[in-house]
């Protein structure tokens, strides 16, 4: 008896796990330790980077568990292998989880010199996620804000954790926040069908396919043109630049594919292409502190 209670148990806790989506929470964990390095232009204080992370982290894994309670209905449907809608794990520890990593998080992000900054950035981006949870997924252009909002917090919240605010991590956040609402607005193109069957009001959806593709290149294009900014302004130095026109290049080819494609292969190609490019131009932001040019030289 008590070895079938400890192995639904252990069954139990996997299946909460899961929820925390790992590899997306601890993404974010990692993206605010380098938004750290950037800005101390080395590495950051143990203390602090730990804060860092954890702070991303437990926010998104209990984002990732709300959300999880909020689809649950639907998932028995489409997902019933899921952790809630399969049973493994009760909506009471699950939200109870939630609420322990949301409390924590927001403690840990009152740490450090700029306290009241930091609490607020971190409670703005719990507060707009449990809206976007309840009520405003289906919203389209103020969705795709939220979602563009969480996915570029990190490069600025780590140089908010150590006292820097720099311009490098201030206009990348800017960057990351463009090009994902680029990236929001595009991949409403393939999944037209299963937005409007969801009542999900996307631009594809409201004002149709090509309005999104032209809207989504036209914030896609700003974005690269003004991302070599950090170079030239002495933040960063050429191995950012050199690693940036890679990323750059994926962005506007997948661009094309939203424009000019045709058919859902077409637009899946360059959804994917445009997640890519987005990676690569992340890798420039971590690349960044390494010199390579006077101007990186001068500045530093």
């Amino acid at each position: 008896m008590r070895l079938s209670q400890g192995s639904t148990r252990k069954r139990e806790l996997l299946g909460l796990l899961r929820m925390f989506r790992p590899a997306n929470s601890v993404l974010m964990g990692l993206a605010v330790v380098a938004s750290e390095w950037v800005a101390e232009r080395g590495l950051p204080p143990v203390a602090r980077a730990l804060a860092g992370f954890y702070v991303a982290f437990s926010l998104t894994a209990g984002v990732m568990i709300v959300n999880d309670y909020f689809d649950r209905e639907v998932d028995r449907i489409n997902r019933p292998d899921r952790p809630l809608p399969s049973g493994l794990v009760s909506s009471r520890l699950a939200l109870s989880t939630a609420a322990g990593l949301f409390i924590t998080g927001l403690l840990v992000s009152a740490i450090g010199p700029w306290s009241v900054l930091a609490f607020s950035l971190a409670a703005l981006s719990f507060v707009v996620s449990m809206a976007y949870d309840a009520k405003l997924k289906a919203s389209g252009l103020l969705g795709n804000a939220i979602v563009s909002y969480n996915v570029a917090l990190p490069f600025l919240y780590g140089s908010v954790m150590i006292g820097k605010l720099m311009p490098i991590n201030i206009l990348f956040f800017g960057y990351a926040f463009a090009a994902n609402m680029a990236r929001e607005v595009i991949k409403g193109v393939p999944d037209l069908e299963g937005d409007r069957a969801r009542g999900i009001k996307t631009v594809a959806v409201t004002w149709g396919e090509r309005a999104a593709a032209k809207l989504g290149a036209l914030l896609m294009v700003a974005d690269v043109a003004a991302s070599p900014l950090p170079f030239f302004m002495g933040y960063a130095g050429l191995p950012y630049l050199v690693v940036l026109a890679v990323g750059d290049v994926l962005l506007l080819h997948s661009t094309f594919y939203a424009l000019f494609g045709r058919g859902a292969r077409s637009a899946w190609r360059g959804k994917n292409e445009m997640l890519l490019g987005m990676a690569v131009v992340v890798l420039a932001f971590f690349v960044s502190p390494l010199r390579g040019s006077a101007a990186g030289r001068r500045k530093g």
